[in-house]
Order: structure tokens, then C-alpha cells, then sequence
């Protein structure tokens, strides 16, 4: 029953929020943005977006095969674009992670495969924090409300703080034995198995360089992919805004408040490209055709999963 209201409400700002973004708008501009796409782009935003989840399968196989884990490229390939496949219908635009980390954990158990899962997601967002500081230091004259940067600024520290409390585990333990957590063994047991897995990632320096090289590089690619769908909309919004604003809107969809972060994702383009000169209309427009292209790129993953179920039912 708490599941079915939990539902209910995520769908119920969902719905709200579309309500009031559509509410006041010029239907007819908003035909007029989406009728000029130029659809020669869609085929190198799709190789984008598949260079993308490569990137982020071959980041995972490192996570693991630091924990002593060892899965093929081509399964964690699978696993991902299957996860991306259930972003569509679970909370936020991240619930796909938990198909991958029940996926990996036939490899190497719950407590190895939730960590690398963890540390690769935790990996993405202080890239876009750190995206998110850093240009929006570089366009500060550009942006007509400073206050912006406050925001990457809160994000980044609060990313940082985690990292540290994780790292020093001390505090961590702490409040767990606090709460007296500790007498539930298994769950323990879970903990303690998940915090040993981080900080062999820690103590790995060479294994850090390459993970965050290539979040960094994968959310520079994510920047892009919004980039050319607006110029496949026919935007002249200048690049700049979009390495500020993408990291921070890509933060926020992540809140597990509505269903693939539809709603939220389309007040942030809305409140933030207004700062770069584009109408309701038009950001409107663009939150939709990502949409849209994401649900055809996911649809793969449907696929696969389907063709991966007899499998998995066999293995178990």
C-alpha cells in the first residue's frame, strides 16, 4: 500500500508540474519549434548516446574487476542498456540501477556489485558537479542571475562531504552503531563488506584516475547530446550555456520525485535556458525530443531483456 502511494504521489508531481509548464504556453510556437527538427542529426546523437553507455560498461568492468569481480564488456553493455530501459518507468532517471546491481551481483555477490554500482554513479555526479563549478565560473558575466553558481557550488560540497564520510568510515560506523543497526548481522555484514570495496577503490590511485577521466569525459558527452538536439531544433543558444546548465539539470532530474524525472527535467530546461535567451516554447520542445529519442534508444534494452530472461531463469 505505502509503494502504490508513493507511486501515486511521484505521478501526482509529475502531472502538476506539466500542468503548470504547459499551462500558459503559445501551442502554436511550440509546433513551430518542434517542426523544424532536423532529423540528419538523430543518427550522431544516437552514436553519442551509444558511446556514452560504452564508456560507462567499460567503467564498471574496471569498479569490478578491482573487487576481484570479472564480467564481460559485452554483459555489463547489456546490463546497462537494460537498466536504461527501466529509467523509463522507475523514480527518478538512475532507477535502473537496481537491475544492474541484482544483474552483477550473480557475479560477485549484493554487497561488490551495489558498491561498484554506487561508486560509478557517485563517480558521474561529481563530474557534473565539477562541470557545473567550472563553467559556470567561466560564463559568470554571461549569466543574468549570478546566484547560479551557488547551486554547483551546494552540489559539489554536498558530493564531497559523502566522499569524505565514506572514505573515513569512522563517522559513518558510528551513527550505524548509534541507530544500533548493527544488530541486524546480515545487514551489518552488508555494510561493512560495501565499505571495504570503496576503499579498495580509494586506495587504487591509478584505478580513480581512469574511473573519474572517464566521467568527465561521459558527462562532457551528455553536454553534447543536449547541445545537438537543440541544433537539431534549429537553437542558437550559445554552447557555453548548455556545459553550465546541462550538469545542473542532469542533477536535479536525478531526484527520485517523479517518474524518469519527467516534470522536473522540464521546469529545469525551462528556468534555466530562459537564462540563455530561449522561450518556454522552445526549452519545452527540447525536453520533449530528448525524451522521446531516449525512449526509442531504451527500447533496445527492452529488447534485450527480454531475449536475456530465459537465462537468467535458468541460472537461478
Amino acid at each position: 500500500m505505502k509503494k502504490h502511494l508513493v507511486l501515486l504521489a511521484k505521478l501526482g508531481v509529475m502531472t502538476g508540474l506539466l500542468a503548470v509548464l504547459y499551462r500558459n504556453v503559445d501551442f502554436a510556437a511550440f509546433r513551430a519549434a518542434l517542426a523544424g527538427l532536423k532529423w540528419g542529426w538523430l543518427p550522431l546523437i544516437y552514436g553519442l548516446f551509444f558511446l556514452n553507455t560504452t564508456l560507462s560498461a567499460w567503467k564498471w568492468k574496471m569498479l569490478l574487476r578491482a573487487d576481484g569481480v570479472r564480467v564481460p564488456l559485452g554483459s555489463l553493455l547489456s546490463s546497462y542498456l537494460i537498466g536504461t530501459f527501466f529509467n523509463l518507468f522507475l523514480p527518478s532517471s538512475i532507477g535502473g540501477d537496481s537491475y544492474r546491481v541484482v544483474d552483477a551481483s550473480r557475479h560477485g555477490g549484493a554487497a561488490k556489485s551495489f558498491a561498484s554500482v554506487f561508486a560509478d554513479r557517485l563517480t558521474g555526479f561529481l563530474a557534473l558537479a565539477i562541470w557545473g563549478l567550472l563553467f559556470s565560473a567561466l560564463g559568470w558575466s554571461r549569466l543574468p542571475d549570478k546566484r547560479i553558481l551557488f547551486l554547483p557550488v551546494l552540489v559539489f560540497g554536498l558530493m564531497a562531504g559523502l566522499v569524505f564520510a565514506l572514505v573515513q568510515r569512522t563517522w559513518l560506523v558510528a551513527v550505524w552503531r548509534f541507530l544500533r543497526l548493527d544488530r541486524l548481522h546480515k545487514l551489518d555484514a552488508f555494510l561493512h563488506r560495501f565499505l571495504d570495496s570503496l576503499a579498495g577503490y580509494h586506495a587504487d590511485r591509478a584505478l580513480l584516475a581512469r574511473v573519474f577521466g572517464i566521467s568527465l569525459f561521459f558527462q562532457m558527452m551528455a553536454i553534447a547530446i543536449i547541445f545537438c538536439i537543440s541544433q537539431a531544433l534549429a537553437w542558437t543558444v550559445p554552447f557555453i550555456y548548455f556545459c553550465i546548465f546541462v550538469p545542473l539539470i542532469t542533477l536535479g532530474e536525478a531526484l527520485p520525485i517523479s517518474i524518469f524525472g519527467i516534470g522536473v527535467r522540464d521546469s529545469l530546461y525551462v528556468f534555466f535556458f530562459a537564462q540563455g535567451g530561449a522561450s518556454r516554447e522552445q526549452a519545452l520542445a527540447l525536453a520533449l525530443v530528448y525524451v522521446l529519442i531516449t525512449i526509442v534508444y531504451s527500447l533496445v534494452g527492452g529488447l534485450l531483456f527480454l531475449l536475456r530472461r530465459p537465462a537468467a531463469s535458468v541460472r537461478a
